[in-house]
């Protein structure tokens, strides 16, 4: 049996711009999105860079780089999809997921069961298998502080 571990992050500062918040897929309604190329969804982009970091392979800016205008606001469910073929040509599947998330803004903890379950519908894991977490990092970070959103994650993969 080939198992693998991966970890992946990324973080986004909030928009100037009114745009939708969306963490796990899951849109947070009444608070603004992040800046970026994408949709902004830091979760969605540390599991990427979490499974791609597991197969040995490159971040998530050379799949889908900010360069390319047909990126432009692309839902972040799609680089999943990447994720899992390159998965899939390796022979490998996901074991289990662990996100971590760190902001001030907006309370995370009433949207876990949602998020947690849009994961598992897009990952085909049970959400057993599915372990998210929060912290306000006690305002001593930029995302503590309310500036923005940082998402970590660590995957195993089995083949």
């Amino acid at each position: 049996m080939d198992y693998r571990i991966g970890f992946g992050i990324d973080s986004h500062a909030f928009s100037k711009e009114r745009k939708k918040l969306v963490l796990g897929g899951v849109v947070f309604e009444k608070e603004n999105g992040l800046k970026a190329h994408s949709d902004g969804d830091v979760v969605l982009h540390a599991l990427f860079n979490a499974i791609s970091s597991a197969l040995g392979k490159r971040s998530i800016g050379y799949y889908f780089p900010d360069s390319k205008p047909e990126f432009k606001g692309m839902a972040s469910e799609r680089f999943i999809e990447k994720a899992l073929v390159l998965m899939k040509e390796k022979n490998f599947k996901l074991n289990n997921v662990s996100v971590m998330i760190e902001c001030r803004k907006p309370k995370i903890e009433p949207k876990v069961m949602a998020i947690k379950k849009n994961l598992a519908r897009m990952l085909g894991l049970n959400e057993e298998r599915i372990g998210i977490q929060a912290t306000s990092g006690e305002g001593l970070t930029a995302f503590g502080k309310g500036k923005g959103i940082q998402a970590s994650c660590t995957v195993s993969i089995i083949k």
